[in-house]
């Protein structure tokens, strides 16, 4: 892979990544309530998820999703009902509970947040078929390609992991000021409502 695709391929994958999504509404929300450090296992589960839709998607999934009409309303709705969960959970959330109440009996431990961010990244179907329709723009098929798509990969996870941590490290500053206000509760209501807005999105959306 010669530099000029790389850059062009790096410059796409940053402006998708700066772009807010389901991702980094749970980002910021983690970084609110739990701190910078522990979102670490947020952006684990956030890389752990794209690259398994990557190799997925580069192994035929994609094309098979593509294919089979039954299987991708299936995935989306099962994507979207856990959204919608997540929303759900933070609209209920009560004012006066410290904590970030997705997983009450976890206290936000780091499993129960890769988990989270794990099951959110790889609940859109459509994630498979954008890197099947990614990843052949950037891969020369007169190179190996085993090769091209290792370094499609790390940079993709490289700029994922980056991203989490941005917008939790930004939360994570805010969050003071939210407790302090006690406007702390208000967050999590609109992080549920863009929840289940975006599931509802993703029902509604060929």
């Amino acid at each position: 892979m010669n530099l000029d695709t790389w850059l062009l391929y790096l410059f796409a994958i940053v402006m998708l990544a700066i772009s807010p999504g389901t991702m980094a509404v749970l980002s910021m929300s983690h970084g609110i309530h739990f701190g910078k450090r522990r979102s670490l296992a947020t952006a684990c589960g956030s890389v752990s998820s794209a690259l398994l839709l990557m190799f997925a998607s580069a192994a035929g999934l994609g094309a098979l999703l593509s294919a089979s009409e039954y299987g991708f309303v299936l995935l989306k709705y099962c994507g979207a009902a856990y959204l919608g969960y997540l929303g759900i959970k933070l609209l209920l959330s009560k004012p006066s509970t410290p904590g970030f109440e997705l997983q009450r009996q976890s206290k936000g431990t780091p499993k129960q947040m890769f988990k989270q961010a794990f099951l959110v990244g790889i609940s859109n179907p459509k994630d498979l078929l954008f890197f099947g329709a990614l990843f052949p723009q950037f891969i020369d098929l007169n190179a190996p390609q085993g090769q091209q798509l290792m370094i499609l990969a790390l940079t993709w996870a490289i700029v994922d992991f980056s991203f989490v941590m941005i917008y939790a490290s930004m939360a994570n500053v805010l969050a003071p000021k939210l407790k302090a206000s006690q406007q702390l509760h208000w967050f999590d209501r609109v992080s549920g409502g863009i929840f289940i807005t975006l599931a509802t999105i993703l029902i509604t959306r060929d």
